[in-house]
């Protein structure tokens, strides 16, 4: 029979007297409060603690945190780190993460958020505000922390000042996907925002098609000006501004001509 003092140390036994000794200097600390504190949803945590989901370099970074563990305490829990998770494929990781990033609306939602007068860095204030789950603010968190644009400090998130950057190049066909996401936002917000909320305007037009790349130049500069003046004073909430510029006429099939050799077409075509 094994003594309790043989008893082998899991990560269960490990984390449930951390919680005890918290909850004996402070009776109102629960589970959720940790939660709270480490910036992990209620229900992950739970996972975590009943070993039903492998314990990461990353939450075990936040757990830490949320039990103030000690330098010595911090190396026992590191220990619980699966085997799975440190062989995890770095590289393929990130990248998926970038494809992530790039194809979702709500990382960027998150950090300009972020940015907000009134920011709050529980997950449940970032997920109420835009409408989201839990579970996906969290995971969109987690995502905007590996690629080293946010980090936890002192229980809040903070923005790192960098551009975001990617391993190789991003597909198109991810491109594709992050405008689609967009459109299915601004479908949902044209069906639910009040009018006087919201501005969605339209114009057809014939072109001159030698004259594409000069008004996406302006159209790229209306963007930057738009948002010098709409981030100017008190910021308290977050929009999304989006321009599509496409052909209603099919030009999959034809190549675009010079204006004067359309010029010289149309001029022969009327003598």
């Amino acid at each position: 029979m094994v003594s309790p003092q043989e008893t082998p140390m899991t990560l269960n036994r490990f984390l449930s007297a951390k919680l005890e000794e918290m909850q004996k200097k402070n009776p109102r600390f629960s589970m959720r409060a940790l939660a709270q504190k480490a910036g992990i949803s209620p229900g992950r945590l739970n996972e975590i603690f009943h070993e039903r989901r492998p314990l990461s370099d990353h939450y075990s970074n936040r757990i830490s945190y949320g039990l103030s563990l000690t330098q010595e305490e911090q190396v026992t829990l590191s220990s619980f780190v699966t085997v799975r998770a440190k062989r995890m494929n770095f590289q393929k990781v990130l990248e998926n993460q970038e494809l992530r990033l790039i194809t979702s609306w709500e990382p960027y939602a998150i950090l300009n958020l972020m940015k907000t007068d009134d920011f709050e860095s529980s997950t449940e204030w970032i997920a109420k505000r835009l409408a989201l789950s839990v579970e996906k603010t969290e995971e969109c968190l987690n995502l905007l922390e590996a690629q080293g644009v946010i980090k936890m400090k002192n229980g809040r998130w903070l923005r790192i000042p960098s551009q975001l950057t990617t391993t190789s190049e991003i597909p198109s066909s991810a491109i594709v996907e992050g405008h689609i996401a967009n459109l299915r936002k601004s479908e949902e917000a044209l069906r639910t925002v009040p009018m006087e909320k919201r501005h969605f305007g339209t114009i057809t037009m014939p072109i001159n098609v030698a004259k594409i790349e000069e008004a996406k130049q302006m159209l790229t500069q209306f963007r930057r000006k738009m948002c010098l003046l709409l981030e100017d004073g008190p910021k308290t909430e977050v929009y999304n501004l989006s321009m599509y510029l496409y052909p209603l006429t099919d030009v999959n099939d034809r190549d675009f001509e010079s204006p004067s050799v359309i010029a010289s077409q149309i001029d022969s075509s009327t003598t």
